[in-house]
């Protein structure tokens, strides 16, 4: 006896092994025959899906008008009122409006009644007795396809809640995250110890880097409600990423950032949001780059490129690919949220624009904005 031998009716299929766990399904068999019903539901049971039977048009209208199936399959010719019939009223019903509906008839239809039947609503018809694997083949297919979208629609409303609820979040640590950032800039003007002072100062860098993480938060709940607003007005690029990088040399002294320019650099974008993707980008090549970077702000036909560069260590090349998604990081040190390149890409995309990354050992790491001149409309 083989014992090592495996049953493959008993092997899940891949499909059966990614839709565990998916919202169930409905599948509603309309025929006047209780047999035809009854080898049906045979037929359909290995499935795994809920069947409801209807034995006459007016049973299966008024069952769709009570719950949603994922596929009916539904007999043409009936007493009273027949499957066209029953095909007009099923679109008019909302829960049944899109749903799939497979006519079954024994006879061939001519050339107008194919047409009515897929006027109507129908998605396919075949001929009594169907082949078991085509009938079920079909209906299986139907089914997966109304899984997989109601998993979607659950995901999203899931996905959504929790971003009402992050947004809820950030906005309450606001408060008390201001009330530590005045605190940590009063001891850091009200004491002469060089200990305290020390110390104070900690506390200002890091109420700062807390405040960076809860407006990205804040940002994140908001790209997930739709896109980042922008309120686009005349810019000129050079200037304003000048104007970044000699705040950003104030603040951290040892850093060197050169700026240089090519062709007009004017344009209308969002001023705050471009400040904070370009604060990003250029923080980012500033701490990887050993404090030193390099900005080339220059016109391309009718767009604008930025592009941020800093030699040091490359990001590895299985993190690229991923790299502007949320929550990751394009180098594990344990700091931020990860959340900084991907609102850099949501920025880029509210106007119209793209950002982009090239990195290697040989020439370091380029990050690029491209952004259109066009006016912008206010989103």
């Amino acid at each position: 006896m083989n014992t090592g031998s495996i049953n493959r009716e008993n092997v899940p299929s891949q499909i059966e092994i990614e839709e565990r766990g998916f919202p169930p399904a409905k599948i509603l068999l309309v025929d006047d025959f209780p047999a035809n019903l009854l080898a049906m539901r045979a037929l359909l049971d290995p499935l795994g899906h809920e069947i409801v039977e209807a034995l006459s048009g007016a049973k299966a209208i008024a069952l769709a008008e009570k719950q949603e199936f994922a596929v009916v399959l539904l007999d043409v010719m009936m007493p009273g009122m027949d499957g066209f019939d029953v095909l007009e009223r099923l679109h008019l019903i909302p829960l049944a409006r899109h749903t799939p509906v497979i006519l079954q008839t024994a006879h061939d239809l001519d050339h107008q009644a194919v047409e009515r039947a897929y006027a109507l609503g129908a998605v396919d018809y075949v001929r009594k007795p169907t082949p078991p694997s085509l009938l079920r083949g079909k209906v299986g297919a139907l089914a997966s396809l109304y899984r997989r979208g109601e998993e979607l629609r659950r995901r999203a409303a899931v996905l959504a809640a929790k971003d009402r609820q992050l947004a809820v979040l950030a906005h309450d640590l606001r408060n008390p995250l201001t009330v530590v950032t005045t605190a940590g800039a009063l001891l850091v003007r009200g004491t002469d110890d060089p200990r305290m002072k020390r110390l104070a100062e900690r506390v200002s860098r890091a109420t700062q880097r807390m405040d960076e993480m809860v407006r990205d938060l804040l940002d994140y709940a908001r790209v997930g409600a739709g896109t980042i607003p922008i309120a686009p007005a005349p810019v000129d690029m050079r200037e304003l990423c000048q104007e970044l990088v000699e705040d950003f040399e104030l603040a951290v002294p040892a850093s060197t950032i050169e700026v240089t320019n090519a062709g007009d650099t004017r344009g209308e974008w969002d001023r705050t949001r471009i400040l904070q993707a370009l604060a990003n980008l250029i923080g980012n090549a500033a701490k990887y780059g050993g404090g030193r970077a390099a900005i080339h702000v220059q016109r391309t036909g009718k767009e604008i490129e930025v592009a941020v560069h800093n030699g040091g260590p490359p990001i590895p090349r299985e993190v690229l690919p991923k790299i502007f998604e949320p929550f990751e990081r394009g180098r594990q040190d344990g700091t931020g949220l990860g959340l900084g390149l991907y609102i850099v890409r949501q920025i880029a995309h509210a106007h119209r624009g793209e950002i982009a990354v090239v990195s290697s050992s040989e020439t370091g790491t380029t990050f690029t904005l491209r952004l259109p001149v066009a006016p912008l409309r206010a989103a």
